[in-house]
């Protein structure tokens, strides 16, 4: 696999190591030629001492698009300062990839840098293939500044008032009293989550650029953004896949790639406190509910696990429980509004209820074969009504007063692609269903076996990632994968009446 470059051959990618790490540059190429692009490993980058290493490392900036630098100790100690002599166009090609926890001295320091030490070999190569797809998108240009470096994680960089990151789209006249508020489109990636803490004025939203961003409602039609939260420390990789609050609105807790589960004091929304952050899932986690009291953080991962965490500890003590029971990623997991049952749902096509009354020692009371495919979103209306939506282009009601003999009682149909996001309003009259068509029902349930669609929209930007209504049933929110949130205002006609 190592070898220098033919004569006359222009790689899209080289890979400069040393010896102690070729195993990473061999399997950085074969993923690579594996996606479909030219690379190839240069010789082993190890100069006798004293030599100087930085003809070598010049001649790999001279046939390739990029170079991807295997960073390590050992290459450290190897090349020196020799990235530091090379000129600004050949550092431009400088991609720096680590695979150990080293430093990023001199010139790899600003360079695009990444990292995959740590990671399971799955989630390793999927960032991998994202950080292609960025650098492929954007190749390097002789004399170009550099891409920023990785980004410092949340708990060292407190977050502080940024500039608003989205454009706002005037308001729109709606669909069957329904109108659009304000689009906030110009978002960098696309939107995963949104939610509104219930003490009002805020919409927060969570998208695959790491962020998780914060915005005033003072003005519903021209929300501003208050605050950036960061979500991870990998440059490019760690998508925000999920959001929730807490009853009172003083906690958020984040979610996604980086596998760290974080719960954020929103006391001060202008200024979030991390109050809580740890690991513990062996791959992404896709989901996260909390308790109404916001003591229990229920996280679901694509490892298949279901895991329980006491907020108020920390370390290994924080890990209240871990539930195996599904066979595939679990996508979904929501708390009853007693906080006495969880459901979780994923992509083996079911949901599992939990009864959670000690969440220390939580037991399972029904397996739901609910979704002829994947379950995208549970959430519970009451405490004995539960909501599902699955990749079966259905969502669906379920009268579980009886948990180990739940019910089927009403499908919502309609949507022409899956079903992919679910929200409820405060008072359980309504259901909001969004889907892969890039569209959103409305659902009157207050007679639950017989639901009255009472608006059909549509988002125009794509799959809805996710949903949320304000407290008072007037708002609600889309986060879209066409980069955009769309904020709807309920006509007073279809407007719950919760206070």
């Amino acid at each position: 696999m190592a070898g220098g470059s033919p004569d006359g051959v222009r790689w899209d990618f080289t890979v400069s190591f040393v010896e102690a790490d070729r195993g990473w540059a061999d399997w950085l190429v074969w993923q690579l030629q594996d996606a479909g692009v030219r690379a190839i490993a240069e010789p082993p980058l190890a100069p006798a001492a004293g030599e100087d290493a930085a003809p070598a490392l010049a001649a790999a900036t001279g046939h390739a698009e990029h170079v991807l630098v295997v960073l390590s100790d050992d290459y450290l100690a190897a090349v020196g300062a020799a990235a530091d002599t090379l000129d600004d166009a050949a550092a431009g090609r400088l991609v720096a990839v680590r695979v150990a926890d080293c430093r990023r001295p001199g010139r790899f320091s600003r360079v695009v840098s990444f990292d995959l030490f740590g990671l399971e070999r799955p989630v390793a190569r999927e960032w991998l293939r994202r950080q292609l797809a960025v650098l492929r998108a954007e190749p390097a240009a002789a004399g170009a500044a550099a891409p920023p470096a990785t980004t410092p994680p949340a708990a060292e960089a407190p977050p502080a008032a940024v500039p608003a990151v989205a454009a706002v789209v005037p308001a729109q006249a709606g669909e069957d009293g329904v109108e659009v508020l304000a689009e906030l489109a110009g978002f960098p990636s696309p939107v995963r989550a949104v939610v509104f803490p219930a003490t009002g004025g805020l919409l927060v939203t969570g998208a695959q650029d790491g962020k998780v961003r914060l915005f005033d409602l003072a003005k519903p039609a021209r929300p501003t953004t208050m605050v950036e939260i960061e979500y991870g420390a990998r440059y490019s990789q760690e998508w925000v896949r999920d959001l929730a609050t807490s009853a009172d609105g003083t906690r958020l807790a984040v979610v996604g790639d980086a596998m760290q589960v974080a719960v954020w004091d929103l006391a001060d929304p202008a200024a979030p406190e991390l109050v809580f952050s740890e690991r513990g899932h062996k791959h992404y986690i896709r989901a996260v509910a909390l308790s109404p009291d916001a003591s229990v953080v229920a996280t679901g991962g694509q490892d298949k696990a279901v895991a329980l965490w006491n907020a108020r500890r920390s370390g290994r003590q924080s890990v209240l429980a871990v539930l195996t029971d599904h066979r595939k990623g679990v996508r979904s997991v929501a708390f009853s509004p007693d906080g006495r049952r969880l459901a979780s749902g994923g992509d083996d096509k079911t949901v599992i209820l939990w009864d959670v009354a000690d969440p220390g020692h939580p037991t399972r009371t029904a397996t739901i074969a609910a979704h002829r495919d994947t379950v995208h979103a549970v959430r519970f209306v009451t405490p004995t009504l539960l909501a599902t939506a699955g990749a079966d282009r259905t969502a669906r009601l379920w009268d579980i007063t009886s948990p180990a003999h739940p019910e089927p009682v009403a499908e919502l149909t309609g949507h022409r692609k899956a079903v992919t996001a679910l929200a409820v309003t405060a008072d359980a009259t309504r259901v909001a269903t969004g889907a892969a068509d890039s569209t959103v029902a409305l659902w009157d349930v207050t007679s639950p076996g017989r639901p009255n669609r009472l608006a059909a929209l549509s988002s125009g930007y794509g799959a809805v990632n996710g949903l949320a209504f304000s407290r008072d049933g007037a708002l609600l929110a889309a986060a879209c994968a066409g980069k955009t949130a769309v904020l709807w205002s309920i006509g007073a006609r279809l407007a719950s009446t919760a206070g």
